[in-house]
Formats: structure tokens, C-alpha cells, sequence
């Protein structure tokens, strides 16, 4: 039977902010048309090139994602991402392409886009399977890769290895309660390949086949690709594919050993998208787009999928949510009414560290209260960027931003850039909604915050909220929220009284990744400014698994196997080079 063909519309404006990019493998299968077009068959792939830590802080992102098509053996064509805005990332594609054509992207160094003459829906994207029982669920394979036109940097597979297997493997643990454990399983020193950073798909494609990486669930290829020199045409600051959930696998790459970038990548690949702000010309909320707001890309420096650095705070509820890993002893949720509620530090392991809102349209927002506490120490030691402590509030979207952080004291437009200070003001009414919902900090101590929501019209004295726009949407790209799999019996055992399941056992760990030399790097092509020492052996993976989860987020549904999600995959990348500011 013929898979069903669906037409697209060939346009559709994109009114996006942020970085996604969605990927599956599939045919590719081109074919010339007597009109002059071709018609390629394969995977539809969107990528947005993002901005490295610097511009980050400054608020700076790309404009709109990459698209291509790609086949199984890596060949892809890029097309305008408008021209196919109907079509979903991940899914199998077939589209008419005529003459290339230039635009941004290809003046970076891209392959040029072709136009797209036609395009149909072949197939739909394939649905995320369980990781297989092990001791590790989430095996990641690292290879130092040199691309074409790169020659090696000082980093060693050791550091990278050792950034997976104890900070990464650390936070990824304690922030699903020991549900998800990250262990480098495979280890390959430098090699150079053919395929440069133009075509990310064909230089992962590469990577896997020299070292036999075979994609499935839980199973992730880490590419450390050099960065010398800086600017090589396509390569981004990091590159990261973003499954469906915690089972998804994926592909990722960095130009960093920066724990918090790696962290980063992976979250992608679990299935989160980004931790950005939302600011607003003297209000909480509004319409971005009108002048009066903008969505900040990555403007959320207490999360670890917002603003990389060498801190990697606790995922926002918002975040958490979407994993599937905050536990419903850990939450409440604001009916119809007045809500009163005392909030636990969210970085803590006991009490209620978040509160759910939800406005008429279905969009909802997470209260939680950050304290030098646990995981949140820096607030007290590093915060070099004078952040609050107190009560935040996040809205949670859709792709490319999962989670907004709203600013509690907004500043007027002119004072953005230095404002990144967003508790909400104890005894201040806030309104969000549209009006719908207004919540005021009561008190704020060091052992809790107490919050107070109330629904319907604005509290007297409320900071206004214009209208909440739907949250932005990458077309296609927007994926359902993952199906718990059914809880395990363990989970019945929660202290009672406590709503907190007590730390999962330490679990055991595979032998030492194997690691492979250096030999496909000729020593010539390395200069003695460039030359490294020889690689040091890689750390073994008990370094991730041993370790005992925190038991700050229980999680029940994931220890029972892992998520189940449907639909396509999508990436998110950071670009060095050539930024443009969100508007």
C-alpha cells in the first residue's frame, strides 16, 4: 500500500523566536523534472543557528531556523523554511526544487537554498521507543572530531569525558531524582572528517560511521568538534538535536567542554526547548511584536536551558513539567478563587516547590521560589549577576521557548538590557491573563515564600498585563507532551506525610568506555602551536552512576522505563558568528 501524500501550502510566515531544529532519517531519493526542477524525497530538518555564551547575555539569536531535507546516507538539500512551514520537522517529505538561491545563511557559509516549487507529506514522523533496561539509560558516545578545515584545539578526550560522566551525569540525576543516568559508554580521540559544519547531518553521519555509533533509545553521539579556528563557515557554537523525551536519544554537538553547554545539549535532546524572558515596557506580560515586548533569548540564568555558564541552576517547574519529572507531592495547583500557598526553596528536597496557574485558554504558569539553597547556592556565593532570591514566575510554551521567565519589577524599554531582576515584589499585586489571574508574594523568609493567587478580575493596585499572546510556535515543530509510563510499585513507597519517595539506590555501572587513538589525525596537519599532549585515558562511567541521586524531584513515571512521545525530532544550535537581536 502507497503511503498517503498530503499537499502543503508552499508559505506560511514564520513568527518565531528562539532555536529549534527538527531531524529523522529517512530515503532521499532525487529525480529531475522536465520543467528544470528536481524532486528530492527524505526528512525534513530545521535548524536554528544560536549565539555562543557572550552574545547570549545580550539577548542576540538568528532570525529564522535552517531547513533541508536529508536522506539516510546524509545527503541533504537546504529550502527556504517559509516556503514549507506546513510540513512537520521529522516527518518524510516530498519536495519539487528549483534554482538555488541566496539569502543569509548561505552568505555564512550554508549551502545555498534551493526554491521550492512543490512539497507533500510522505510519512509522518515515527514515534519515540523506550530505552532498553540497563544500568545506565542514557549511553553517550563521544568523538573529538577535526572538520574539514579545522585542525585540532588543547582540549582532551579526557576532559570532555570526565565533564559527561561527573558534573553532566550529576545534574541530570539529581534533577529527575535518579530516573535519568548519563555515562559516556564509547570514547574516540581526534579524527578529521571530509564533511565540514555546511551540513551538520552528513558530519554527524560521518562521525557515527567511523566509530559504528547505531542511533536508538538513550543512545546519544556527542561530537566535540575543534574550535581552531572560530570561525568556520556553518559551525555553530553547539548543535543539539531535540527528541521527544527523556528516551528520545539523539545527536549533539559542542565547540566547549563548559559542563553547563553539554548539560544544555542534552536537555534538547530530552526534549526541552529553551528558558528564555519575556520583557515588557512597564508591565508583567503583553503582546510581543508591538513594540511594547520582546522575548529575551535565553534571558533565564537560573536554568540551565537558558544562559550558559559555569553555574547549573535547577530546571524551572515549568521545565520540569514538560520532563515529566515534577512530582505531584512536590506541586500545587491555584483553583478557582483565592489560593494560598507557603513555597519550599524549588532547589530543596522536601515541601511544595511549585504552584500551577492555569488562565481560560489553557496556558500555564509556575510559581517557584528560588533560595541559596542546595543546587541555587551560587545565590548566595557567585552571583555575579546580582540576581533576586525570592518568588519567580515562568509561563510555559510551546518550541522553541518551554519556558518564559516573566519579569516581576518591570522596567520601562530603555532599562532592559541591565535589568535581570525578576522576583515579583513582596506585597505587590501581579496580574497575568489578560487580568484573569493575579498573585501577590505574602511573606518571604529563608525556610519559605508565601503566595497568594486569586482568579478573576485584577487585585486594586495590580501591575496591568496587556493581553497574553499565545505562545510562539515553530511551524511544525510543536511536539505533545510526553505519556508517562505507568508508575512502578516502588513509587508506592513515599514517607508518609512527606510526598517525598526516598532516593533511588545507586545504580550500577557498565565497564570503561573503550577508548579509541588518534590515528586518524596526521601529525602533520598540526602546527607546534597546535600540537597536544597524548590522550589521557578516559574517566570510566561509574563516575555517573554511582553517584546517589538528590531527591530534590522525585520521579515515579520515568523510573518505571521512561517516556513515550510521538512525532518529530527537532535541533537546536548556537552560533558564533553574525547575530541579530530578537525583536
Amino acid at each position: 500500500m502507497s503511503p498517503r501524500r498530503v499537499p502543503a501550502r508552499l508559505s506560511r510566515s514564520l513568527a518565531v523566536a528562539g532555536a529549534v531544529l527538527a531531524l529523522c532519517a529517512g530515503p532521499f531519493a532525487p529525480s529531475a523534472l522536465a520543467d528544470g526542477g528536481e524532486t528530492v524525497v527524505g526528512e525534513l530538518v530545521q535548524a536554528w543557528p544560536e549565539t555562543s555564551p557572550e552574545d547570549q547575555h545580550a539577548g542576540e539569536s538568528h532570525e529564522q531556523p535552517l531547513t533541508f531535507v536529508e536522506g539516510e546516507d546524509g545527503t541533504s538539500v537546504r529550502v527556504p523554511t517559509e516556503a514549507v512551514g506546513d510540513l512537520e520537522p521529522g516527518s518524510t517529505v516530498e519536495v519539487t526544487v528549483g534554482a538555488a538561491r541566496s539569502d543569509e545563511a548561505a552568505a555564512d557559509g550554508y549551502e545555498p537554498a534551493r526554491q521550492v516549487l512543490g512539497a507533500e507529506l510522505v510519512a509522518a514522523a515515527p514515534a519515540a521507543a523506550p530505552v532498553p533496561a540497563g544500568s545506565v539509560t542514557n549511553q553517550v558516545t563521544v568523538v573529538m572530531v577535526v572538520p574539514q578545515g579545522g585542525r585540532p584545539d588543547g582540549t582532551s578526550l579526557a576532559s570532555v569525558v570526565s565533564a559527561v560522566n561527573d558534573p553532566v551525569a550529576r545534574f541530570w540525576s539529581e534533577q529527575t531524582g535518579g530516573a535519568v543516568t548519563v555515562g559516556v559508554t564509547q570514547a574516540q580521540d581526534w579524527i578529521r572528517t571530509t564533511a565540514g559544519c555546511v551540513d551538520p547531518t552528513a558530519l554527524w553521519d560521518e562521525a557515527a560511521a567511523r566509530v559504528g555509533f547505531q542511533s536508538g533509545p538513550g543512545r546519544h553521539l556527542l561530537l566535540y568538534v575543534s574550535s581552531e579556528p572560530r570561525d568556520l563557515p556553518g559551525c555553530s557554537y553547539a548543535l543539539g538535536q531535540v527528541g521527544t523525551s527523556t528516551t528520545s536519544g539523539g545527536r549533539l554537538y559542542v565547540r566547549d567542554d563548559l559542563p553547563a553547554v553539554i548539560a544544555h545539549e542534552l536537555g534538547h535532546n530530552f526534549g526541552l526547548g529553551h528558558s528564555s524572558g519575556l520583557q515588557c515596557d512597564g508591565s508583567v506580560e503583553g503582546t510581543v511584536g508591538g513594540g511594547d515586548c520582546r522575548t529575551a533569548a535565553y534571558r533565564d540564568f537560573y536554568d540551565v536551558m537558558g544562559v550558559s555558564w559555569d553555574r547549573m541552576g535547577s530546571l524551572t517547574a515549568a521545565q520540569a513539567d514538560r520532563l515529566g519529572v515534577l512530582p505531584a507531592a512536590a506541586t500545587q495547583t491555584a483553583g478557582q478563587g483565592t489560593t494560598t500557598v507557603t513555597l519550599a526553596p524549588l532547589a530543596g528536597g522536601s515541601g511544595t516547590r511549585a504552584v500551577r496557574l492555569t488562565d481560560a485558554a489553557g496556558t500555564a504558569y509556575w510559581l517557584e521560589y528560588r533560595a541559596p539553597v542546595g543546587r541555587d547556592g551560587w545565590l548566595a556565593t557567585d552571583n555575579r549577576y546580582r540576581l533576586d532570591s525570592g518568588v519567580l514566575l515562568h509561563r510555559a510554551g510551546a518550541l522553541p521557548d518551554t519556558a518564559l521567565l516573566l519579569d516581576g519589577s518591570p522596567s520601562p524599554r530603555a532599562g532592559w538590557e541591565a535589568d535581570l531582576q525578576a522576583a515579583l515584589r513582596p506585597g505587590v499585586p501581579v496580574s497575568v491573563a489578560g487580568g484573569e489571574l493575579t498573585v501577590t508574594v505574602d511573606a518571604v523568609t529563608a525556610a519559605g515564600a508565601t503566595v497568594t493567587v486569586v482568579g478573576g478580575a485584577p487585585a486594586a493596585g495590580a501591575v496591568p498585563a496587556r493581553p497574553a499572546p499565545v505562545p510562539a510556535v515553530l511551524p511544525g515543530a510543536g511536539a505533545p507532551a510526553p505519556v508517562p509510563a505507568p508508575a512502578p510499585a516502588a513509587a508506592a513507597g513515599t514517607a508518609a506525610g512527606t510526598g517525598t519517595a526516598p532516593a533511588p539506590a545507586p545504580v550500577p555501572a557498565p565497564a570503561a568506555p573503550a577508548v579509541a587513538p588518534a590515528a586518524e589525525v596526521p601529525a602533520e596537519a598540526t602546527t607546534p602551536a597546535e600540537a597536544t599532549t597524548p590522550a589521557e585515558a578516559a574517566t570510566p562511567v561509574e563516575a555517573a552512576a554511582a553517584e546517589p541521586a538528590d531527591p530534590s524531584w522525585t520521579t515515579p513515571a520515568l523510573a518505571a522505563g521512561g517516556l513515550l512521545g510521538a512525532g518529530g525530532t527537532v535541533l537546536a544550535a548556537r552560533r558564533l558568528p553574525l547575530l541579530r537581536r530578537r525583536p
